[in-house]
């Protein structure tokens, strides 16, 4: 008897590397398949789309290229600055951590819908055992981009609504919305000392209140600097979007480009289970919608967009891939 048991421990211990390897391979092939369709769902224009790409793809607009590529890291490293002071609410945690646990929660991010899967990666990343109550700071986090880009959209959408073909009905309803996210905003972050104090009886809302009540232990200050990290992430995005409209020579003012991308960004905020539909389809198509009433060529606003995906996002998916593989993540017990 004794015998047996001495036995059967080594094989409990080797299930768990075994599931584990093959959790980051269902999640690797989910991410594979999505960049796969993302390229195959291109092929309905490509060939547009090709000639396009040939004409942008030149020496002369290499400086444009370039400086997009360069604001890559700087875009994430907003988003992992902006994470760590959130995380170190609770686990010291460095930049090259959180920059990891960024990519990470991206490349996650598109396997498993909505932010559930960011959240998930990021928090998988953490070293300690403390790391189930960094969801919170994960939610937080992706809260004040959210936000920030509901802010950027309301300016945007305020600038161009009157050029959009859309009904007086549908217009003041969106205001209405952006108006009420915008309070509702302002209210949560005036009232968050109370909710830590808040004890609500249905266990559901014991789970939820676990993991927001953390956003009362936040100083104003703190709060105040993560979103303008948020704030410098956005323009670093929005930049990217221009400068990849740009390269076209859109008749088109900076103004109303930098309007029209905040619309954009706006849908892809707004509209839920973004990475079920496609980040990438949703954008092409609210470009479409957006630039429909400049009658700007339908190709060009998609290469534009595209170009953008995959200067911006495929890199960090692939490198988020990698660290997937690399660093050993210890079981999260919910």
């Amino acid at each position: 008897m004794v015998q047996d048991k001495e036995l059967s421990t080594p094989k409990a211990k080797t299930s768990r590397p075994i599931l584990l390897w093959i959790g980051k391979l269902v999640v690797t092939v989910l991410i594979l398949s999505y960049i796969f369709k993302t390229f195959r769902n291109e092929q309905k224009g490509i060939g547009d789309i090709g000639v396009v790409f040939q004409e942008i793809l030149t020496s002369e607009h290499f400086p444009v290229i370039f400086t997009m590529l360069i604001l890559v890291p700087f875009n994430w490293a907003m988003e992992s600055l902006k994470w760590q002071k959130l995380a170190q609410k609770i686990i010291p945690i460095g930049f090259w951590e959180a920059f990891r646990g960024t990519l990470t929660g991206l490349a996650v991010g598109v396997a498993v819908p909505a932010q559930l899967g960011d959240t998930l990666g990021r928090v998988a990343s953490l070293k300690s055992d403390r790391r189930l109550e960094a969801i919170g700071a994960a939610l937080i986090s992706n809260g004040i981009q959210f936000y920030v880009s509901v802010l950027a959209g309301t300016i945007g959408w305020l600038h161009l609504r009157s050029k959009l073909a859309i009904s007086t009905t549908t217009e003041n309803a969106i205001t209405a919305l952006l108006a009420l996210i915008i309070v509702l905003g302002i209210v949560t972050v005036a009232f968050r000392k109370p909710l830590t104090d808040w004890h609500p009886q249905r266990k559901v809302f014991r789970k939820l209140h676990n993991y927001l009540k953390i956003i009362g232990n936040y100083t104003s200050s703190e709060l105040a600097l993560t979103t303008l990290y948020g704030l410098i992430r956005y323009m670093i995005f929005l930049t990217q979007f221009i400068l990849a409209l740009s390269l076209f020579d859109f008749p088109v003012g900076y103004d109303e480009l930098a309007s029209c991308v905040t619309l954009i960004f706006l849908a892809k905020t707004l509209i839920p289970a973004v990475n079920v539909l496609g980040d990438l389809g949703l954008r092409e198509f609210t470009a479409l919608v957006v630039f429909a009433s400049y009658g700007l060529p339908a190709e060009k606003v998609i290469a534009a967009t595209f170009l953008v995906w995959i200067i911006n996002v495929l890199g960090p998916i692939l490198v988020g891939i990698f660290l997937i593989w690399k660093y050993k993540w210890k079981r999260i017990k919910f």
